[in-house]
């Protein structure tokens, strides 16, 4: 459907008038446009007897288009009917443009209201960063009409962002995600091939090179770290919650995600035999899993590092194992250590992480994840089968051979050559 002004250069040839321009969008819904001398104006008119209001600027030569204050044509369109609907005007979803921008606000609503419901409180998950950033603001594309998207499209994007090889990785993997969940709700309205567009589009070829061989510690380098984490801990008053967190880390493997949501009876001693193990009990990871994957991680750990994650027997079982002190704001920039608290995000390590790192000596690029690294290649090392290292680090073994494939090559040579003796006579 052609409008007298749904582009810019369209609107540049309208006369400044005091009445606005009127296109019917939807049943009972007007858009409006109104080139005065001082701004240019969108506006929505609904209802009988009908209601008029002014709800954002038209991204004309003059003004750029930011989608708030100044929204395109499509953006306005889909403003006005959102407006009419939410003053109980009946309008047929169908009228909304269905663009990449309506896919991708959608998809980011999903991703917050996941991570909200994991950490117990509102977030905004690392996928509306990157997405807004990169693809609502580029007004050109994210205004595309999802049935006018083509591989050239979304590989065009892709070919202009200034980003590392593995930070493009995540952004078009959030996108495909984003444009995937969209064509279930619209697939009848796109075309038949146009799913394989969105898979060839954002494709990145190969795997990124990664980082994890420069991530694996050394054991003099995690004997330092460790050492590091507890003088951290006590100077800066932590009060042994920073050490028992990167205790179960460094002793476990799994992810700060899993480790944060066990509770005082996931830590436990069983009898084996004439003896005991300590154990941890540890929630299978949310990542990639069906809501029936729920059967937790055995993790047999040292004595030694089960008295320091579960001190004593006071905390009692529904009670988070690991946990923090929370500041508390006594006065203005005046804090307190208050009541213990469960950790919820990653992100809450990351000052201290930096200071860690520092003092330590290890390579300044060193992240959290690289403990996970370290018993990941320990335990191949040690002999153990690919199944088994893969399974107590709840991961596949198809992970394991593609990131780990080095090490799993260096443990096998040394078992084949202690088995190997001469035979000559």
């Amino acid at each position: 459907m052609s409008f007298e002004f749904d582009t810019p250069a369209k609107r540049s040839k309208l006369p400044i008038a005091k009445k606005p321009v009127w296109a019917r969008i939807a049943p009972g819904v007007f858009l409006g446009y109104r080139k005065s001398p001082e701004a240019r104006k969108w506006l929505v008119r609904y209802g009988r007897p009908y209601v008029m209001s002014v709800f954002a600027n038209a991204d004309d030569p003059e003004t750029v288009a930011t989608g708030v204050e100044t929204q395109t044509f499509t953006q306005a369109t889909s403003s006005a009917l959102k407006i009419a609907e939410a003053a109980n005007v009946p309008v047929s979803r169908s009228a909304i443009p269905v663009t990449i921008r309506l896919a991708v606000e959608e998809y980011i609503a999903v991703r917050n209201a996941r991570d909200a419901k994991i950490k117990g409180r509102d977030v905004r998950s690392d996928a509306d960063t990157r997405l807004t950033k990169h693809v609502l603001s580029n007004a050109e594309l994210s205004d595309t009409l999802l049935r006018k998207v083509t591989a050239d499209t979304l590989r065009d994007f892709a070919d202009g962002l200034a980003l590392k090889p593995a930070n493009k990785k995540r952004l078009c993997a959030d996108l495909k995600a984003a444009l995937r969940a969209s064509w279930e709700k619209h697939r009848k309205a796109l075309p038949t091939d146009w799913r394989d567009e969105v898979t060839l589009g954002l494709k990145t070829g190969e795997d990124v090179e990664n980082s994890r061989e420069i991530q694996v510690l050394s054991p003099e380098q995690m004997t330092t770290l460790m050492t590091t984490i507890k003088e951290v801990d006590r100077s800066e008053g932590w009060e042994g919650h920073l050490y028992r967190l990167f205790t179960a880390l460094a002793a476990t493997g799994m992810r700060f995600s899993q480790l944060a949501r066990m509770t005082g009876s996931d830590a436990r001693i069983q009898q084996r035999g004439a003896g005991s193990d300590c154990v941890l009990m540890v929630p299978a990871s949310r990542k990639g899993r069906k809501k029936s994957a729920t059967k937790p991680i055995k993790r047999i750990v040292a004595a030694t590092d089960f008295e320091i994650i579960r001190p004593d027997e006071s905390i009692e079982a529904n009670e988070p194992l690991l946990t923090r002190l929370q500041n508390v704001e006594i006065a203005p920039l005046v804090w307190q250590s208050g009541a213990c608290v469960a950790w919820r995000s990653a992100s809450e390590i990351d000052r201290v992480w930096k200071k860690i790192v520092k003092r330590a000596g290890i390579p300044r690029h060193t992240i959290p994840y690289a403990l996970r690294h370290t018993s990941i290649v320990r335990q191949l090392k040690a002999g153990l089968p690919v199944t088994m290292v893969a399974a107590l680090h709840d991961t596949s073994t198809a992970m394991i051979s593609k990131h780990y494939a080095a090490f799993i090559v260096d443990a096998s040579d040394d078992m084949i050559a202690a088995v190997t003796f001469g035979i000559a006579a």
